[in-house]
């Protein structure tokens, strides 16, 4: 489910970014023919009196086309943002999970070196440049100063 609602997701911000123009020009096509539709009903239901009645319809639909532009910008304007915001959480996202698998590879790596270099410990003894060092005797005692007469 959340597979297919991440396809569906991902499929409709493809379309937001090539197709904002589209859906805008679109929404404030439908508010426009919405709105002449209301303002047509109304000069019919007063009384259909010819060209005055035409001029009336289209003196409302004008006055209406930029609050129709308005309303259509903040509804695309609301979306941007949506979409703004899910970018950056997405993406915020993707680097926490890299940044855990990085963290988790490292401390893999760490744990199979530590584990190979105790099997060969123990399998072979301690390696050639170790030396066993005892703690009451120094490994590389000092000089002697000898004096010559």
């Amino acid at each position: 489910m959340l597979k297919k609602l991440g396809e569906f997701w991902k499929a409709l911000r493809d379309f937001w970014k090539t197709g904002k123009a589209g859906f805008a020009l679109f929404l404030i096509s439908l508010f426009v023919m919405i709105y002449g539709y209301i303002a047509l009903d109304y000069e019919i239901t007063r009384g259909w009196k010819g060209h005055e009645s035409v001029q009336n319809v289209l003196k409302d639909i004008s006055t209406f086309i930029p609050i129709g532009g308005i309303l259509v910008g903040m509804i695309v304007g609301g979306i941007d943002i949506i979409m703004l915001l899910s970018d950056w959480f997405l993406e915020r996202q993707e680097k926490r999970i890299q940044a855990a698998k990085e963290e988790g590879r490292k401390e893999g790596r760490e744990e199979g070196y530590a584990e190979g270099y105790a099997a060969a410990k123990a399998e072979n003894g301690p390696p050639a440049d170790e030396s066993p060092k005892s703690p009451d005797k120094p490994s590389n005692p000092p000089p002697k100063n000898s004096e010559k007469s």
